[in-house]
C-alpha cells in the first residue's frame, strides 16, 4: 500500500508549501531509488543521467572507468570524478581505490599505500585494493602483511584463485614467506587444499615447500594424506629415495608417532593415514580381494587376500628403505580351508635401478582352521638402497574354490 503524506491543517499558504515540499521530496526519493537499481557496470551511465549525484552509480562508473583509463588528462578527470564521489560518500571504497591506483601509476607508491590502506580497512571485498597491497607490501619487505592480503583476496571468491595462487606459489621461493604463510594455512582457510596441491604440483623450491609442510605440522595443523599425495608424487620423480623417505617420516601425522622408527610400516594392518609411496598399497580387482579387517581367532587387524587362482596376483606391496645388513622377516597367517602349497608367498625384492633382484621369498604354508607362524632371514647388499615387499598369489589354474587367507603380526628386524 503506498505511503500517505498527511497535510497538516493551517492556512492555505502553509498547506501549499508543505504539499510542495512533499512532492519535491518524493521526486528525489524516486529518482535516487531508480538510480540505485541501475547502479551496475552495464547501466551506470543511465543511472547518472537520472541522478548525477547518486553515490552507487558514481562508484559503479568509477569502477568501470579505471579498467580503460589512460594516464594524463583522462586519469586526472577520473581522479576528479572519484574525489567528487568521495564528497558525496566519504566511505566510497571504489573512489578511494581509484585515486590510490592512479597515484601509484604517477610514481607515488607511498602516497598510494596510504590511500589503499584506508580503502582496505573500509572493505575486505575490493579485489584491486588488496591485490595491489599484496604486491607492494612484499616488494617493500612487509612479508606478513603481504600474506594477509593474499588471504583476504583468496577468501573473497574462488574466481580469484587462478590469478593469485600462482603468485603466492612463486613467493614461496623467499624463505621469509614460509612462517607467515604456514600460520595462515594453519587456520585452514577454504583455499588451503587447492593451494597445497598447486604448490606441490609446480614445487618451484623443494626445500622451501618441505619447510612449509614441516612448519604446518609444528603448528599443530599437519597436512592430511590428501594434501600430501601430490607432493610425494612430484617429489618422488626428483628426490633421492632415502631423502624422500626421510621427508615422508618427518611429515607423518602425530597419530603415527610410533611409525617413525619402524622398518616396516603398518605392520598390523590397522591402517596408516599417510600418503604413498611408503606404507601399504592394496590392489583389489574384480575377483581379487585385498582388504583390511578383523581376522578370525583373535588375530586383531589383518589383511584378507583371496583370488580365483587363475594367474599370478599381487594383493599388497610396500616400498622399503633398508640399509645394508642381515634381516629377519616374520608374520602369521590363518586359512579356513586347505590351500595348495605355494599358492601364497611374500617376496622381498631389490628395486634399485640396475640391481633388480629377488632377495628372499617366504611361502606361506597353512593348516585349515589354525593360526600359523612363519619367518625367513635375508641379506640386503650395499648396492641396494630401495626394496619392495609384496604378498603374491601364484597362478595355479582355475578352480571351483577361491583360495583365501588372513595375514597379520608382521615383523621386520635387523639382526646385524
Amino acid at each position: 500500500m503506498p505511503a500517505l503524506v498527511t497535510i497538516p491543517r493551517g492556512t492555505r499558504s502553509v498547506r501549499i508549501a508543505v504539499m510542495a515540499l512533499a512532492i519535491v521530496a518524493g521526486f528525489f526519493t524516486l529518482r535516487s531509488g531508480i538510480a540505485f537499481f541501475l547502479a551496475t557496470p552495464a547501466t551506470a551511465e543511465i543511472a547518472l543521467q537520472i541522478d548525477p549525484t547518486n553515490s552507487d552509480a558514481m562508484s559503479a562508473r568509477a569502477d568501470e572507468w579505471l579498467k580503460t583509463v589512460q594516464l594524463g588528462d583522462e586519469a586526472a578527470r577520473l581522479t576528479a570524478f572519484s574525489r567528487s564521489a568521495l564528497e558525496r560518500s566519504p566511505y566510497d571504497v571504489v573512489a578511494l581505490r581509484d585515486i590510490g591506483i592512479i597515484t601509484a601509476a604517477n610514481d607515488d607508491e607511498r602516497g598510494a599505500e596510504r590511500l589503499l590502506s584506508l580503502a582496505s580497512r573500509l572493505s575486505l571485498r575490493d579485489y584491486l585494493t588488496h591485490a595491489w597491497l599484496l604486491d607492494y607490501r612484499f616488494r617493500t619487505g612487509q612479508i606478513a602483511a603481504s600474506v594477509r592480503e593474499a588471504d583476504i583476496v583468496l577468501r573473497q571468491m574462488p574466481d580469484n584463485w587462478d590469478i593469485i595462487m600462482p603468485a603466492l606459489v612463486a613467493l614461496t621461493n623467499d624463505a621469509r614467506v614460509i612462517d607467515p604463510l604456514a600460520r595462515t594455512l594453519a587456520v585452514k582457510p577454504d583455499w588451503r587444499g587447492t593451494f597445497l596441491y598447486k604448490l606441490s604440483e609446480s614445487n618451484p623450491n623443494p626445500p622451501q615447500t618441505f619447510a612449509l609442510l614441516k612448519q604446518l605440522k609444528a603448528l599443530g595443523s599437519p597436512a592430511s594424506k590428501e594434501e600430501l599425495d601430490q607432493y610425494f608424487v612430484v617429489a618422488g620423480q626428483k628426490t633421492p629415495v632415502r631423502e624422500l623417505y626421510a621427508q615422508w617420516v618427518a611429515l607423518l601425522p602425530p597419530s603415527a608417532k610410533g611409525e617413525s622408527a619402524a622398518l616396516l610400516h603398518d605392520a598390523d594392518f590397522a591402517g596408516l593415514d599417510a600418503p604413498p609411496p611408503f606404507g601399504w598399497k592394496l590392489h583389489p580387482l574384480e575377483g581379487v580381494y585385498a582388504e583390511r579387517g578383523p581376522g578370525p581367532g583373535g588375530m586383531g587387524s589383518a589383511l584378507f587376500a583371496a583370488f580365483a587362482g587363475d594367474k599370478e596376483t599381487v594383493f599388497a606391496d610396500q616400498e622399503l628403505v633398508l640399509g645394508p645388513g642381515h634381516y629377519r622377516f616374520a608374520g602369521r597367517a590363518f586359512a579356513e580351508d586347505a590351500i595348495d602349497k605355494g599358492t601364497f608367498r611374500w617376496s622381498m625384492v631389490c628395486m634399485t635401478k640396475g640391481h633388480e633382484v629377488e632377495l628372499a621369498k617366504a611361502p606361506i604354508m597353512t593348516i585349515p582352521g589354525k593360526l600359523i607362524s612363519y619367518a625367513i632371514e635375508f641379506d640386503v647388499p650395499a648396492d641396494c638402497d630401495q626394496q619392495g615387499l609384496a604378498l603374491i598369489g601364484a597362478g595355479v589354474g582355475e578352480t571351483f574354490d577361491t583360495p583365501g587367507l588372513y595375514v597379520d603380526g608382521l615383523q621386520l628386524k635387523r639382526l646385524r
